[in-house]
């Protein structure tokens, strides 16, 4: 059970639901979405099977929550974490946006927030991040939030088919900073 909600300045932020499918599918399908990463979601199935896996409530479930715009009730963004290691107190941070609030600091605060909630909340010891190479954007983030590039994973995983290389990084507690 959470001991309290992940919290993002502007948004409304809770655990995906399997009704969130559909609107969290019209942008995270688009090519421009998934060009830079290894997602393999093409339909509302594709991500409503996405939720499901959030649902199965073991030690190391995926966790992912939708960030709502207070105002229209829309999902602009995901952020969560996936590949769970209870055992040893790890996870790998996820995140998206949709690419019409691109640029407008959304992923820097749902990964900000995000990490400082898994230090607090879950009590990991290390929250890491992969991105493919040419995913400058997304370096950006994690460099902003604090994450250190620790180095290069070669074919770590398969995109579209094709071993990828990533860079690897990684925050441990006390590296990520709240923004006042």
């Amino acid at each position: 059970m959470l001991m309290r909600p992940l919290l993002i300045p502007g948004f409304s932020v809770r655990p995906a639901r399997l009704e969130d499918a559909a609107s969290w599918a019209r942008y995270a399908c688009l090519p421009e979405v998934k060009q830079h990463t290894s997602s393999t979601a093409e339909t509302v199935d594709d991500v409503r099977a996405e939720i499901r896996r959030t649902l199965a409530g073991e030690p190391n479930t995926p966790i992912r929550f939708v960030l709502l715009q207070q105002e229209s009730k829309a999902i602009v963004a995901t952020v969560g974490f996936h590949t769970i290691s209870a055992a040893f107190g790890t996870a790998e941070v996820t995140y998206d946006v949709a690419p019409d609030h691109w640029g407008q600091g959304i992923a820097t605060a749902a990964c900000r927030n995000a990490a400082l909630w898994a230090f607090e909340v879950k009590r990991w010891n290390r929250v890491q991040a992969t991105t493919v190479l040419p995913n400058f954007r997304s370096q950006r983030v994690l460099e902003r939030c604090g994450f250190r590039r620790e180095g290069l994973v070669r074919n770590l995983r398969l995109v579209r088919g094709t071993p990828t290389d990533y860079w690897m990084y990684a925050a441990i507690p006390g590296e990520v900073q709240q923004v006042a």
